[in-house]
């Protein structure tokens, strides 16, 4: 087969993880392309991000203080060797970022400082000032300096192998036309799936891309009926709604949550920690006052951070004042009205100590699964896809400088394969709703049964040329439907997981990971126990 395109690495996504993917693969001396669905500066979860980083560079920090709170706030189910990697770079990772592009916040000195984030029992949160859509723009401007390749605007819909049906690069929708690109090496840095529930923090082009391409390369998920919701959106206005208020508020003194009748309702839920409770205690909290009539008018719950003076938004966090500002708020003046948004996949592609999901195919960011288990600590994501961004590019540039000299007769797999019939099984619409009511906060395992035969039931097959609306619900299809076979699966509730008809932690049964894969052309997890620490075996 002829290519239309060929290079050593191939990164899928254009947010953190894929640009640092491609900055280690471009140093290790690999040629590199990127494909993003949108523009860089606003692909991925990155764009949208606050701008914290988690690492220890202060004195009284370290890397195993970090891992301990990793795994004490992922309720038992983190992988502790790839969180151990993430902890144990993180400050690395971080130095580096920030020599390449200034804008943390610093001292007169120009030490990094840090502001104490929920969960986290040091301040170790290194804040980017200046928007995150300038931070990913200043780094492609470097790789773009030294030949990395980037297109723009483009989806990847399949894969091609070699002989031996190992990935061997890509299948990329260019408008209504197929490219085919050879690479020694493929990282899917494709971000979560927000775009599978009806209220997110996500961009539009984060429709489970990377989980339904490892599907069907023949890799294996873990964890994902692990769906975080941050608990602090914009419940109200329309213009916000979904989009994360400043998590950090939630640490400031002064600053509480109430219900409709003003009641500091987190004395009932975790009297020890309140407000700075872990995401999944605060989450679930909130959706308990709502669905017993304790929410407010937009179906929120009220954010009181009045204690704050004008001049204190300003100059603490300018960013989230100005946008409320903007919206016709005024936080110092007024509760906030805020409710649980879905914000992060906890759960991803499995990797070993490489990052390694199949052959010749790598994970990272948020498409990687394992680092937080059950329930993420604020700041820990950009963090993960600094480290695991890196780790990754690396990894794939020796797997492609290996392979380098291996040629051979290439495949592509069908690229009509698995997209939704039209006029028949679920619309986009009928999706996101369904899997509002069977994977939101609170879960009962027959709303999960009955949405799960239905996804089943609308993965069928079609013929015709593929377009990006139909690539996206075939993806969106595969991963929700691998979100409810493990929500179904997991008759327990564990950190970001609830299960109403199951609502205590079971760790006799369940204190392992569930991994999924195609089997009989379902997603079918499988329970694995969990590993002694310091293990790297995930697949």
């Amino acid at each position: 087969m002829d290519c239309d395109l060929s290079t050593d690495v191939v990164v899928i996504g254009g947010g953190l993880a894929g640009l640092r993917a491609a900055d280690a693969a471009r140093a290790w001396g690999a040629s590199v392309t990127v494909i993003s669905k949108r523009p860089i500066g606003e692909a991925g979860a990155t764009a949208r991000a606050s701008g914290g980083f988690a690492a220890a560079f202060t004195p009284d920090d370290s890397p195993n203080r970090h891992l301990a709170d990793i795994l004490a706030g992922g309720y038992g189910v983190c992988h502790h060797a790839q969180a151990e990697r993430v902890a144990n770079g993180a400050g690395e990772h971080l130095e580096r970022l920030s020599s390449m592009a200034g804008g943390f916040a610093a001292d007169e000195a120009g030490n990094l400082t840090g502001h104490k984030v929920p969960a986290h029992t040091v301040s170790r949160s290194a804040q980017f000032e200046r928007g995150m859509p300038r931070l990913l723009k200043t780094l492609k401007n470097d790789l773009v300096s030294r030949g990395v390749a980037f297109l723009e605007n483009h989806h990847a819909s399949g894969w091609l192998r070699d002989g031996e049906d190992a990935i061997a690069g890509m299948e990329i929708l260019s408008g209504k036309e197929i490219i085919r690109c050879r690479a020694g090496s493929v990282v899917l840095a494709t971000g979560g799936c927000g775009q599978l529930f009806p209220v997110t923090s996500n961009g539009p082009d984060l429709t489970g891309d990377g989980y339904a391409l490892a599907l069907m390369a023949g890799a294996t998920l873990r964890d994902m009926e692990f769906i975080q919701y941050t608990p602090t959106a914009f419940a109200a206005p329309h213009a916000l709604k979904g989009q994360t208020i400043v998590g950090t508020l939630l640490t400031v003194e002064g600053v509480h949550l109430r219900n409709r009748a003003g009641e500091r309702f987190m004395q009932r839920y975790d009297p020890q920690r309140l407000e700075r409770a872990d995401r999944a205690t605060l989450a679930r909290a909130i959706h308990q006052e709502i669905s017993g009539g304790r929410g407010t008018q937009a179906g929120g719950v009220y954010l009181d951070a009045t204690t704050l003076t004008p001049d204190e938004f300003e100059r603490h966090r300018p960013g989230f004042y100005l946008a409320c500002r903007a919206n016709g708020l005024d936080p110092a003046r007024e509760p906030l009205e805020t409710a649980p948004s879905v914000h992060t996949c906890l759960g991803g592609i499995a990797g070993d100590a490489n990052l390694q999901a199949a052959q010749n195919l790598f994970a990272a960011g948020e498409a990687l699964g394992g680092t937080h288990g059950a329930n993420r600590l604020s700041s820990n994501s950009l963090t993960e896809a600094n480290v695991t961004g890196w780790l990754a590019g690396e990894a794939a540039a020796q797997n492609a400088e290996a392979r380098r000299l291996v040629a051979g007769t290439l495949l592509a797999d069908d690229p009509l394969q698995g997209l939704p019939c039209a006029g028949r099984g679920l619309s986009r619409d009928g999706l996101v709703e369904l899997m509002g009511s069977a994977a939101g906060v609170a879960r009962s395992g027959d709303v999960i049964e009955a949405a799960l035969t239905a996804v089943r039931n609308g993965r069928s097959q079609v013929g015709g040329a593929p377009d990006m609306a139909s690539l996206e619900l075939r993806n969106m299809l595969l991963a929700a439907e691998a979100i409810l076979a493990s929500a179904l699966a997991r008759t327990e509730s564990r950190g970001a997981h609830y299960r109403e008809d199951f609502p205590q932690t079971d760790d006799a049964n369940w204190s392992g990971n569930l991994f999924s894969r195609f089997v009989d052309g379902q997603v079918a997890p499988r329970l694995r126990p969990p590993q002694p620490s310091g293990s790297s075996r995930s697949k």
